[in-house]
Protein backbone atom coordinates (compact mmCIF):
# COMPACT_ATOMS: atom_id res chain seq x y z
CA UNK A 1 0.00 0.00 0.00
CA UNK A 2 1.25 3.48 -1.13
CA UNK A 3 1.62 5.98 1.76
CA UNK A 4 -1.02 8.19 -0.18
CA UNK A 5 -3.39 4.97 0.14
CA UNK A 6 -2.47 4.11 3.77
CA UNK A 7 -2.97 7.88 5.28
CA UNK A 8 -6.12 8.53 3.29
CA UNK A 9 -7.34 4.68 4.68
CA UNK A 10 -6.55 6.53 8.11
CA UNK A 11 -8.84 9.40 7.46
CA UNK A 12 -11.48 6.59 6.18
CA UNK A 13 -11.18 4.80 9.36
CA UNK A 14 -11.58 7.73 11.77
CA UNK A 15 -14.27 9.38 10.00
CA UNK A 16 -15.97 6.10 10.06
CA UNK A 17 -15.74 6.04 13.67
CA UNK A 18 -16.87 9.27 14.32
CA UNK A 19 -20.18 8.30 11.70
CA UNK A 20 -20.54 5.05 14.63
CA UNK A 21 -20.58 7.75 17.47
CA UNK A 22 -17.42 6.06 18.80
CA UNK A 23 -15.44 8.42 20.60
CA UNK A 24 -11.58 9.10 19.85
CA UNK A 25 -9.56 9.89 22.93
CA UNK A 26 -8.52 13.50 23.47
CA UNK A 27 -4.82 13.62 24.01
CA UNK A 28 -2.90 16.20 26.08
CA UNK A 29 -1.25 17.65 22.74
CA UNK A 30 -4.98 19.21 21.72
CA UNK A 31 -6.02 19.62 25.02
CA UNK A 32 -7.55 22.10 26.10
CA UNK A 33 -9.60 22.95 22.84
CA UNK A 34 -12.81 24.61 24.93
CA UNK A 35 -13.48 25.90 28.60
CA UNK A 36 -12.73 24.27 31.53
CA UNK A 37 -15.26 24.01 34.57
CA UNK A 38 -14.08 24.26 37.50
CA UNK A 39 -16.87 23.41 40.32
CA UNK A 40 -17.36 24.54 43.75
CA UNK A 41 -19.51 21.92 46.38
CA UNK A 42 -20.06 25.66 48.77
CA UNK A 43 -21.27 28.89 47.94
CA UNK A 44 -19.13 32.10 46.85
CA UNK A 45 -17.02 33.76 49.29
CA UNK A 46 -16.09 30.17 51.11
CA UNK A 47 -12.76 29.24 51.10
CA UNK A 48 -13.11 26.43 48.40
CA UNK A 49 -14.42 29.57 46.33
CA UNK A 50 -11.87 32.21 47.13
CA UNK A 51 -9.16 29.07 46.27
CA UNK A 52 -10.85 28.13 42.85
CA UNK A 53 -11.00 31.96 41.69
CA UNK A 54 -7.85 32.70 42.66
CA UNK A 55 -5.84 29.89 40.87
CA UNK A 56 -8.82 29.48 38.05
CA UNK A 57 -7.84 32.86 36.96
CA UNK A 58 -4.20 32.29 36.12
CA UNK A 59 -5.07 28.79 34.80
CA UNK A 60 -7.04 30.41 32.13
CA UNK A 61 -3.62 32.51 31.03
CA UNK A 62 -1.48 29.83 31.15
CA UNK A 63 -3.35 27.05 29.39
CA UNK A 64 -5.00 29.64 26.97
CA UNK A 65 -8.49 29.05 27.62
CA UNK A 66 -11.47 30.04 30.18
CA UNK A 67 -11.90 28.17 33.54
CA UNK A 68 -15.08 29.08 34.85
CA UNK A 69 -15.75 28.45 38.26
CA UNK A 70 -19.05 27.02 39.00
CA UNK A 71 -20.43 27.39 42.48
CA UNK A 72 -22.64 24.33 43.08
CA UNK A 73 -23.51 24.64 46.95
CA UNK A 74 -26.44 22.81 49.29
CA UNK A 75 -27.00 19.14 49.99
CA UNK A 76 -23.97 19.40 52.65
CA UNK A 77 -21.71 20.18 50.10
CA UNK A 78 -23.11 16.39 47.62
CA UNK A 79 -24.58 18.20 45.40
CA UNK A 80 -21.48 20.33 44.18
CA UNK A 81 -19.80 16.54 44.67
CA UNK A 82 -22.01 14.61 42.81
CA UNK A 83 -21.35 17.12 39.56
CA UNK A 84 -17.77 16.40 39.29
CA UNK A 85 -18.09 12.53 39.69
CA UNK A 86 -20.67 12.28 37.14
CA UNK A 87 -19.36 14.72 34.70
CA UNK A 88 -17.57 13.31 31.29
CA UNK A 89 -14.06 11.91 31.82
CA UNK A 90 -12.65 14.60 29.57
CA UNK A 91 -10.65 17.00 31.29
CA UNK A 92 -13.06 19.75 30.77
CA UNK A 93 -14.95 19.21 34.35
CA UNK A 94 -12.76 19.56 37.60
CA UNK A 95 -13.16 20.42 40.89
CA UNK A 96 -12.32 20.74 44.82
CA UNK A 97 -12.84 18.32 47.32
CA UNK A 98 -12.18 18.95 50.75
CA UNK A 99 -12.23 17.19 54.46
CA UNK A 100 -16.02 17.35 53.82
CA UNK A 101 -16.48 14.99 51.48
CA UNK A 102 -13.97 12.54 53.32
CA UNK A 103 -16.55 12.88 56.37
CA UNK A 104 -19.53 12.55 54.27
CA UNK A 105 -18.62 9.05 52.91
CA UNK A 106 -19.90 8.11 56.48
CA UNK A 107 -21.63 10.63 57.87
CA UNK A 108 -24.45 10.10 54.88
CA UNK A 109 -26.09 6.34 54.90
CA UNK A 110 -26.69 6.73 51.05
CA UNK A 111 -24.59 9.31 48.96
CA UNK A 112 -24.81 9.87 44.87
CA UNK A 113 -21.15 9.33 44.63
CA UNK A 114 -18.14 7.40 45.67
CA UNK A 115 -14.94 9.37 47.19
CA UNK A 116 -13.04 6.39 47.06
CA UNK A 117 -14.12 4.99 43.57
CA UNK A 118 -15.50 8.24 41.84
CA UNK A 119 -12.83 10.45 41.02
CA UNK A 120 -9.44 11.13 39.56
CA UNK A 121 -7.48 12.17 42.18
CA UNK A 122 -5.32 15.45 40.03
CA UNK A 123 -3.29 17.24 42.64
CA UNK A 124 -3.52 17.75 46.62
CA UNK A 125 -3.15 21.75 46.70
CA UNK A 126 -3.83 22.80 50.10
CA UNK A 127 -3.89 22.33 53.70
CA UNK A 128 -6.10 24.80 55.77
CA UNK A 129 -6.25 25.42 59.66
CA UNK A 130 -9.44 25.82 61.36
CA UNK A 131 -9.79 29.41 63.11
CA UNK A 132 -12.25 29.57 66.20
CA UNK A 133 -13.32 32.75 66.15
CA UNK A 134 -15.91 34.74 69.05
CA UNK A 135 -18.56 37.69 68.55
CA UNK A 136 -16.62 40.50 69.79
CA UNK A 137 -18.92 41.13 72.80
CA UNK A 138 -18.83 37.87 74.06
CA UNK A 139 -16.93 37.55 77.23
CA UNK A 140 -14.30 34.82 76.38
CA UNK A 141 -10.67 36.00 75.57
CA UNK A 142 -9.76 32.30 75.03
CA UNK A 143 -10.74 28.43 74.58
CA UNK A 144 -10.85 28.58 78.56
CA UNK A 145 -13.00 30.87 78.79
CA UNK A 146 -15.66 29.27 76.63
CA UNK A 147 -15.76 26.20 78.16
CA UNK A 148 -16.21 28.08 81.54
CA UNK A 149 -19.52 29.82 79.95
CA UNK A 150 -20.76 26.67 78.16
CA UNK A 151 -21.12 25.38 82.52
CA UNK A 152 -23.26 29.07 83.34
CA UNK A 153 -25.04 28.94 79.86
CA UNK A 154 -25.65 27.97 76.62
CA UNK A 155 -22.92 29.06 73.86
CA UNK A 156 -24.43 29.37 70.24
CA UNK A 157 -21.69 27.85 67.81
CA UNK A 158 -22.33 27.85 63.81
CA UNK A 159 -20.85 25.71 60.90
CA UNK A 160 -21.07 25.09 57.50
CA UNK A 161 -23.13 22.28 57.92
CA UNK A 162 -23.71 19.18 59.78
CA UNK A 163 -20.28 16.96 59.75
CA UNK A 164 -18.58 19.31 58.31
CA UNK A 165 -15.03 20.00 60.15
CA UNK A 166 -15.78 22.93 61.96
CA UNK A 167 -19.15 21.33 63.73
CA UNK A 168 -16.54 17.99 64.23
CA UNK A 169 -14.11 20.56 66.33
CA UNK A 170 -16.89 22.14 67.83
CA UNK A 171 -18.49 18.34 69.41
CA UNK A 172 -14.96 17.52 70.46
CA UNK A 173 -15.18 20.53 73.18
CA UNK A 174 -17.67 18.41 74.83
CA UNK A 175 -14.55 16.59 75.42
CA UNK A 176 -12.69 18.63 77.20
CA UNK A 177 -15.50 19.97 79.51
CA UNK A 178 -17.62 22.12 77.34
CA UNK A 179 -21.47 21.36 78.34
CA UNK A 180 -24.07 23.91 76.92
CA UNK A 181 -23.31 23.87 72.84
CA UNK A 182 -26.41 24.71 70.62
CA UNK A 183 -25.38 23.99 67.04
CA UNK A 184 -26.51 25.91 64.19
CA UNK A 185 -25.72 24.66 60.48
CA UNK A 186 -25.39 26.50 57.54
CA UNK A 187 -25.04 25.83 54.09
CA UNK A 188 -21.46 27.31 53.77
CA UNK A 189 -18.29 29.04 55.36
CA UNK A 190 -19.12 31.62 53.94
CA UNK A 191 -22.79 32.48 55.61
CA UNK A 192 -21.92 31.50 59.39
CA UNK A 193 -19.24 34.23 59.46
CA UNK A 194 -21.55 36.40 58.24
CA UNK A 195 -23.90 35.60 60.95
CA UNK A 196 -21.04 35.14 63.24
CA UNK A 197 -20.05 39.22 62.44
CA UNK A 198 -24.15 40.08 62.64
CA UNK A 199 -24.14 38.09 66.85
CA UNK A 200 -26.56 35.48 65.07
CA UNK A 201 -24.42 33.07 66.51
CA UNK A 202 -21.47 33.36 68.97
CA UNK A 203 -18.92 30.63 68.02
CA UNK A 204 -17.47 29.66 64.69
CA UNK A 205 -14.64 27.43 63.88
CA UNK A 206 -14.41 27.75 60.29
CA UNK A 207 -11.11 27.71 57.37
CA UNK A 208 -9.03 30.69 57.85
CA UNK A 209 -9.41 32.05 54.71
CA UNK A 210 -12.79 32.79 55.52
CA UNK A 211 -12.27 34.60 58.66
CA UNK A 212 -9.07 36.69 58.84
CA UNK A 213 -10.61 39.28 56.78
CA UNK A 214 -13.14 39.81 59.40
CA UNK A 215 -10.68 39.22 62.48
CA UNK A 216 -8.38 41.90 61.33
CA UNK A 217 -11.10 43.84 61.17
CA UNK A 218 -12.02 44.18 64.20
CA UNK A 219 -15.61 42.04 63.22
CA UNK A 220 -14.76 38.99 65.04
CA UNK A 221 -12.47 37.90 67.86
CA UNK A 222 -9.82 34.99 67.31
CA UNK A 223 -9.34 32.47 69.72
CA UNK A 224 -7.00 29.75 68.40
CA UNK A 225 -5.97 28.32 65.43
CA UNK A 226 -6.32 24.00 65.27
CA UNK A 227 -2.98 23.35 63.74
CA UNK A 228 -0.17 21.98 65.57
CA UNK A 229 1.41 25.10 65.04
CA UNK A 230 0.65 28.84 64.86
CA UNK A 231 -0.42 30.29 61.42
CA UNK A 232 2.14 33.05 60.45
CA UNK A 233 -0.81 35.05 59.09
CA UNK A 234 -2.49 35.54 62.52
CA UNK A 235 0.91 34.84 64.36
CA UNK A 236 0.28 36.41 67.82
CA UNK A 237 -3.27 33.39 67.99
CA UNK A 238 -2.43 30.43 69.82
CA UNK A 239 -3.06 27.67 68.96
CA UNK A 240 -5.39 25.04 70.57
CA UNK A 241 -2.63 22.67 71.72
CA UNK A 242 -1.11 25.24 73.60
CA UNK A 243 -4.32 26.79 75.03
CA UNK A 244 -4.47 23.83 76.82
CA UNK A 245 -6.23 20.90 74.87
CA UNK A 246 -3.77 18.13 74.28
CA UNK A 247 -4.16 16.46 71.01
CA UNK A 248 -6.24 19.27 69.48
CA UNK A 249 -4.60 18.73 66.07
CA UNK A 250 -7.35 19.33 63.37
CA UNK A 251 -8.13 20.95 59.91
CA UNK A 252 -9.44 21.01 56.49
CA UNK A 253 -7.59 20.61 53.16
CA UNK A 254 -8.32 20.98 49.15
CA UNK A 255 -7.60 18.34 46.44
CA UNK A 256 -8.91 19.29 42.44
CA UNK A 257 -10.23 16.21 41.53
CA UNK A 258 -12.53 15.29 38.35
CA UNK A 259 -14.43 12.54 37.35
CA UNK A 260 -12.80 8.57 37.44
CA UNK A 261 -10.99 7.52 34.21
CA UNK A 262 -9.49 10.89 32.91
CA UNK A 263 -6.70 9.71 30.27
CA UNK A 264 -3.25 9.39 32.06
CA UNK A 265 -1.86 12.50 29.94
CA UNK A 266 -4.97 14.40 30.63
CA UNK A 267 -4.30 14.35 34.47
CA UNK A 268 0.10 14.56 33.89
CA UNK A 269 -1.39 18.04 32.12
CA UNK A 270 -3.60 19.62 34.68
CA UNK A 271 -1.38 18.36 37.74
CA UNK A 272 1.56 20.08 35.80
CA UNK A 273 -0.77 23.54 35.34
CA UNK A 274 -1.64 23.56 38.49
CA UNK A 275 1.69 22.72 39.72
CA UNK A 276 3.17 26.13 37.97
CA UNK A 277 0.26 27.94 39.45
CA UNK A 278 0.82 27.32 42.61
CA UNK A 279 4.94 27.76 42.06
CA UNK A 280 4.69 31.44 41.04
CA UNK A 281 5.70 34.22 44.03
CA UNK A 282 2.77 36.75 43.22
CA UNK A 283 0.06 33.84 43.31
CA UNK A 284 1.62 31.99 46.14
CA UNK A 285 1.27 35.06 48.38
CA UNK A 286 -2.02 35.84 47.15
CA UNK A 287 -3.44 32.38 48.24
CA UNK A 288 -1.51 31.94 51.46
CA UNK A 289 -2.44 35.94 52.44
CA UNK A 290 -6.19 34.56 52.47
CA UNK A 291 -5.10 32.01 55.52
CA UNK A 292 -3.98 28.71 52.90
CA UNK A 293 -1.10 26.47 53.25
CA UNK A 294 0.33 25.71 49.98
CA UNK A 295 1.07 22.07 49.01
CA UNK A 296 1.50 20.12 46.00
CA UNK A 297 1.40 16.17 45.04
CA UNK A 298 1.90 13.82 42.44
CA UNK A 299 -2.01 12.42 41.58
CA UNK A 300 -0.83 8.99 43.35
CA UNK A 301 -0.12 11.02 46.71
CA UNK A 302 -3.19 12.71 45.92
CA UNK A 303 -5.26 9.36 45.56
CA UNK A 304 -3.39 7.85 48.70
CA UNK A 305 -4.37 11.19 50.82
CA UNK A 306 -8.23 10.61 50.14
CA UNK A 307 -7.52 7.40 51.79
CA UNK A 308 -6.24 8.63 54.24
CA UNK A 309 -8.56 11.14 55.14
CA UNK A 310 -11.59 8.60 54.47
CA UNK A 311 -10.44 6.59 57.18
CA UNK A 312 -9.47 8.87 59.82
CA UNK A 313 -12.64 11.26 59.23
CA UNK A 314 -14.82 8.29 59.19
CA UNK A 315 -13.41 7.41 62.94
CA UNK A 316 -14.43 10.64 64.04
CA UNK A 317 -18.02 11.28 62.35
CA UNK A 318 -18.23 7.85 64.88
CA UNK A 319 -16.92 9.16 67.84
CA UNK A 320 -19.00 12.18 67.60
CA UNK A 321 -22.32 10.33 66.88
CA UNK A 322 -23.19 13.03 64.31
CA UNK A 323 -25.88 12.47 61.84
CA UNK A 324 -27.53 14.10 59.04
CA UNK A 325 -31.38 14.99 59.44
Amino acid sequence: MSKYHFTAAIAAAAAAACLAGVVIPVSAQSYPAKPIRYIIAFPPGGSNDIFARIVGARLSELMATTVIVDNRPGGGANIGAEAIARATPDGYTIGNISATHTINATLYPKLGYDVLKDYTAIIKVAEIPLLLAAHPVLPAKGPKDLIALTKIRALTYGSAGVGTPGHLAAEMLRGYGARQLTHVPYKGGGPAAVDLIAGNIELLFQNMPEMVPFVKAGKMRALAVTSARRDPVLPDTVTMIEAGFPGFDLGNWLEIVGPANIPKDIVARLNSEVGKVLSEPATREKIMAQGFNIVTSTPDEATRFIRSEHEKWGKLVKMSGAKVD
